[in-house]
């Protein structure tokens, strides 16, 4: 009797052990999207772009600017999103996923809105993909474990287009530089995933399951903060890369990277500060230490002075911990909004920061031009507001598509977990 009830007993081990079972297979979806979309961008390439390389000295000057923002986003991005202790293999290879598809359909789009008359592909053109991306691997964050590749496809290839219309419109009717246009890639991810997010699934915490899942463990924490380093050091340039003038392109690397320290800075006081027991959180450190490079984008080619962006570097890694440790759970049962990574704080509160400090700055350069700046700092809220409208609103209409059942969303008892998407070998061992 006693062994019967001992055979009981692990066989219940065991199947709380198992993976859930995910039974819409993407097999017969998937692939032929893949393959559609893959064969479109090739035959757009081939008769509609031109096969001539732009060439030149500067060109061949930019590619480690190119190469810094390729590792940005593809590594730094991609082991970002390894901290869910069974999202690791999803986190990073859909980054992938992204980044590939994504360029492609960037470029393309880019060159039609922005080059209407020769339409010659150059390093400016994959740096500008790349970073047209970047809204995409935001709102991944935002619903990073609860959408299918098909999903994520899907909705990079509606996001992609919304954002470089909204960057077409700032250019082309409001003015705005084309470097400024880039910068409000923050705010379009961050709420653009928000709304997708309200929309696909729920912050419930009396699902004991997915809470656990949603968990991190000590590997995924030491990668997710290999990604944020990796971003860390990179991101002047970023914020640099698509400047032509020598001193605005000096300024904006000293300046985003002095915005970078005194974030990180801050976030570790904060952190400990707001710990009872006095320890610091990986959690927080990995988030909020690249609050200062997001917020300083907007201004940092234009100031001449280190302690300006010091300032706006410590007020966004103030805004982004204190966020993280006190609004996020708050905020998730207040809004129903189920926010993964926190991307709200870590790229739209420190965006919208940004762009605030950016006006501001505007109207106090010069007081004998207070008419023509102060139309300028109008611009610039404006901007923030139509790349929130334009962000929300096309949030909300991609969730609905992505409802779809079309797509085979995964159910709630399937998210946060690789085993639906990916094949594992050590599986039966109890994974």
């Amino acid at each position: 009797m006693s062994s019967l009830a001992h055979t009981g007993e692990h066989f219940s081990m065991i199947t709380f052990k198992m993976p859930p079972s995910y039974k819409s297979s993407l097999r017969g979806s998937l692939p032929f999207l893949f393959l559609f979309f893959q064969i479109i961008f090739l035959f757009i390439f081939l008769f509609l772009i031109s096969t001539h390389y732009a060439s030149g000295t500067k060109y061949i000057k930019q590619y480690p600017e190119f190469q810094d923002i390729n590792v940005m986003i593809i590594f730094g991005f991609g082991f970002m999103f390894a901290f869910l202790k069974r999202f690791g293999f999803s986190g990073i290879g859909f980054n992938f996923l992204i980044v590939a598809f994504g360029l492609q359909w960037a470029v393309i789009l880019d060159t039609f809105l922005f080059q209407q008359e020769v339409r010659i592909i150059s390093l400016t053109s994959l740096c500008t993909g790349l970073m047209s991306v970047l809204p995409v691997l935001i709102s991944f964050g935002a619903v990073l474990g609860k959408m299918n590749p098909v999903q994520l496809l899907m909705m990079a290839a509606v996001e992609i287009p919304l954002f470089t219309a909204n960057r077409y419109i700032m250019t082309k009717y409001l003015a705005i530089a084309e470097h400024l246009g880039m910068m409000h890639a923050h705010i379009f991810g961050a709420y653009f995933g928000l709304s997708v997010s309200w929309l696909i699934s729920s912050p419930s915490q009396s699902n004991i399951v997915n809470k656990e899942k949603e968990k991190s463990c000590k590997t995924s924490e030491l990668f997710s903060m290999l990604g944020a380093v990796f971003m860390w050091m990179f991101w002047p340039s970023y914020n640099s890369v698509l400047l032509q003038d020598r001193v605005q392109k000096r300024n904006a690397i000293y300046n985003t990277y002095f915005a970078l320290a005194v974030s990180a800075v801050t976030v570790f006081s904060v952190s400990l500060l707001m710990n009872q027991k006095g320890k610091l959180k990986m959690s927080h450190v990995r988030n909020g230490m690249l609050a200062g490079g997001v917020a300083i984008g907007y201004s940092a080619f234009m100031l001449q002075y280190p302690w300006i962006a010091m300032t706006i570097g410590f007020f966004a890694g103030l805004t982004s911990a204190i966020s993280l440790t006190y609004f996020q759970r708050t905020l998730n049962a207040v809004s129903l909004v189920h926010d993964t990574c926190g991307v709200h704080y870590i790229f739209g509160l420190p965006g919208l920061l940004g762009g605030i400090a950016y006006s501001l700055l505007v109207i106090t350069a010069d007081y004998n031009s207070i008419e023509i700046l102060g139309y300028q700092a109008i611009v610039g809220i404006g901007c923030i507001l139509l790349t929130l409208a334009v962000s929300l609103v096309s949030g909300l209409l991609t969730g609905f598509l992505l409802k779809c059942k079309l797509f085979r969303p995964p159910t709630e008892r399937n998210f946060f977990h690789d085993q639906p998407f990916w094949e594992f070998p050590h599986l039966a061992s109890g994974f």
